[in-house]
Order: structure tokens, then C-alpha cells, then sequence
């Protein structure tokens, strides 16, 4: 790796991020070309990101379409891109409207807001929000906030009020928590961040029917876990429930900054002009593109074949019987391998080494989030590299 570059990096760039010694030149597919000629299979995707993986024509032509007319115009002029993507969110979900933002930490923003109003108009007042331990909703500092992870709040005290952390996967501890103050809980369908970590079968039902008892609003962060990552559009439509209120981001720009929330049609008139705004959220050439993924991938073949790849991706984890692996979980292309020591930085480290892109989202546990486009035999190899990463 070119030397200058890695002090360059050092002098100019923030630090913020530890990086691995390596620069890309090109990709296709769901492989990656570094700078010396060395191929990558990319079990990452830019967490979560690149859902059809480099290059894609459609969407390269969506992009490069957009930008010969315009990149951007603000928000004060209708914008056809905008609702293009938003119709293809809205019928293909609860959803009844869509706002636009830039990133799943200003989404999570964006849903605090309309919740806290919804507590000023219809819950006498009503402001506080629920989230998960162990759960991870972006690094802004309501986002933080509601991440219930102490870590994160070290250095950023005093905290914003009137967030309540409960047990994932426990409905009880979001009970004992409710009050009349209460206006929302947000929870991820599958905590991705926090370790791959699923929920029991009945725990959204339960979660649902606890909100609706008590006039609370269930919001489902979908920022990881939506647009095709389990095998549905959205990881909510596994469960058999339908939140009030989903984020979204990650992959939604077709690889562009793009997220956006998505409210029911009981929240629509909660939010009106003037309560929010963002000077690129929404921006043309991201809608664009992110349509030209999605309606790709809402397609019954394409979402079937991420729920095979997935449990031939698990099958194939188990299968290995590592000694390193104490085990493996996920559903459709978003995987946990849990290990049995805090060893999973130094893993991702040499997989890449081997030619495999992971990463460590918890020092214990490997996060494999690949293009959905994948192919059998390039998991296969991914497998073998993994595996020898272990040691």
C-alpha cells in the first residue's frame, strides 16, 4: 500500500475511523479490485450499502441519467425522483408518506420529532421514547441517546431527556416502563450493530399489541435490515405487524446518501409545513438511484433468492465446525458468526488478508451483510477464507 497515502490520511483526515491497508481502484459484482490487482470478496457491501453490488448498469444509467439533467434543486420545487422511490415505498408497505433525509442517524431524528409531537397533539404532552439495550440508532446526539449503549454516551453528558432503556427481546421490561409520558418505543427488527441478534417468534406481536393497549407509537428501525436484507422488503413483514413508523437508509440511494422515514396514514397530519426541513435530503440523482435498485429487488425471484443464499450461507458457517465459532445466526444476508473469544477484529483483519471483506460489530461477533446478488460460489469462497481466518 502506498505509504504517502496512509500519512496523508493521517494528516488531513479526522480520526475517527481505524482503517485496513487497503485502497480500491474498482469493483463489480459483489468483488472489489484493490490498487495492486489483489480481488476481494465483499461480504460487507459498505455495511449494508451496495445491495446490488459495484457497477451495476441500471443503476450507473439511473445515476448518470439524473445528473445530465440535474444533481440537485431544493426542496421548495416539486421533484418527480422524490416521488417516484416514495410511491414504490408507500404500496409496498404500511406506509402512507414519506420525508426524506440524508442519513439513518437524522431518520432516527426525524421519528423522535414526529413522535414527541404526536405526544403534544393527541397523548396530553406524552415525549418519552423506549429503545432496546444493546441497540444502535445512528451517532447524532438524540440518535446516541437512544443507542443503550453506555459506551457511547461517555463523553456527550448531559444527554437529551426522556429516553428508557428495555431488554431486547423482553416484553415485560418495555411494560414496566410505560407510563401516560410515554409516546413511542423504537426498536430494530433484528439488532445488526449490537451482534446480529434475532427475536423470538412471538416478540413483535406481543410488542405490538403492548403499544397498542397503551396508545404508544412502535417505531421499527429498518436502516439495516430493510430493503431486502432478510428475504422481505422489509424485515417488519417477517413478524406479522406493522409499526406506526419505519427509518430507512443504508442502501435506500442505490449507494448515495439517502434515508428517509416512513409514517402510517394515523401520523399524517401530525408533521406540516415548516416542522422539518433538509437542504439536500431527498436529493434527485440518490432517488434516482435508489429507485433503479429497489424495483429491482422487490421481486419475488430476487427476495426468494436472498432467503436461499442466506441459509446456504449459515449451513455452510455451521458446517465448518470451527472450534473459534460458538455460533451462527441471521436471517436472509444479514449473519452473525459468534466466537468464542473477543477475537473478531483480529479475524476480519486476516480474512481480508485472505481476500474476504468483514467486519467485527462486537469484539465477539463477525457481521457478513453482503449484496444481495451474491453468488453461491462466491459465498462458497468466502466461507473457506473465513474459516482460515479463524486460526
Amino acid at each position: 500500500m502506498n505509504n504517502k497515502l496512509k500519512t496523508d490520511d493521517k494528516k488531513y483526515i479526522g480520526n475517527t475511523f481505524k482503517r485496513y491497508d487497503a485502497v480500491f481502484a474498482k469493483g463489480k459484482g459483489a468483488v472489489i479490485t484493490d490498487t495492486a490487482g489483489k480481488k476481494y470478496i465483499d461480504m460487507l457491501a459498505g455495511v449494508a450499502v451496495n445491495l446490488l453490488g459495484y457497477n451495476d448498469e441500471k443503476v450507473n444509467a439511473a445515476m448518470i441519467g439524473q445528473i445530465k439533467k440535474y444533481t440537485h434543486t431544493s426542496n421548495w420545487f416539486y421533484s418527480p425522483q422524490q416521488i417516484k422511490l416514495a410511491e414504490l415505498l408507500v404500496k409496498n408497505s404500511f406506509g402512507s408518506k414519506v420525508f426524506y433525509v440524508n442519513s439513518g442517524a437524522e431518520a432516527t431524528e426525524v421519528a423522535i420529532k414526529i413522535a414527541r409531537k404526536w405526544g403534544v397533539l393527541n397523548k396530553n404532552g406524552a415525549y418519552k421514547v423506549i429503545t432496546m439495550r444493546n441497540s444502535f440508532h445512528g451517532r447524532t446526539i438524540a440518535a446516541l441517546t437512544a443507542t443503550a449503549q453506555e459506551k457511547f454516551h461517555k463523553y456527550l453528558k448531559p444527554l437529551p431527556e426522556g429516553f428508557m432503556y428495555a431488554e431486547f427481546n423482553n416484553v415485560s421490561s418495555v411494560e414496566k416502563l410505560i407510563d401516560d409520558k410515554t409516546a413511542a418505543v423504537l426498536v430494530e427488527p433484528i439488532q445488526a450493530e449490537g451482534g446480529v441478534l434475532l427475536p423470538d417468534k412471538n416478540y413483535f406481536k406481543e410488542l405490538k399489541a403492548l403499544c397498542e393497549k397503551n396508545n404508544v407509537l412502535l417505531i421499527a428501525d429498518e436502516v439495516q435490515t430493510g430493503l431486502g436484507r432478510t428475504g422481505k422488503l422489509f424485515a417488519y413483514q417477517n413478524f406479522g405487524i406493522k409499526p406506526d413508523m419505519m427509518t430507512l437508509g443504508k442502501g435506500l440511494g442505490g449507494g448515495l446518501p439517502l434515508s428517509a422515514v416512513v409514517i402510517s396514514k394515523e401520523l399524517e397530519g401530525v408533521y406540516t409545513v415548516g416542522d422539518h426541513g433538509t437542504t439536500m435530503g431527498g436529493n434527485p440523482v440518490a432517488c434516482a438511484a435508489g429507485y433503479a435498485a429497489l424495483a429491482r429487488i422487490n421481486k419475488k425471484p430476487v427476495l426468494k433468492q436472498v432467503v436461499e443464499k442466506g441459509a446456504f450461507m449459515v449451513k455452510a458457517l455451521k458446517a465448518l465446525n470451527n472450534p473459534a465459532i460458538k455460533d451462527v445466526r441471521g436471517m436472509g444476508l444479514i449473519i452473525g458468526v459468534e466466537l468464542k473469544s473477543d477475537t473478531a477484529s483480529y479475524a476480519a483483519a486476516k480474512a481480508l488478508k485472505n481476500g474476504v471483506i468483514i467486519n467485527a460489530c462486537k469484539p465477539n461477533v463477525l457481521r457478513l451483510v453482503p449484496s444481495l446478488i451474491i453468488s453461491k460460489k462466491q459465498m462458497e469462497q468466502a466461507v473457506k477464507a473465513i474459516d482460515k481466518s479463524l486460526y
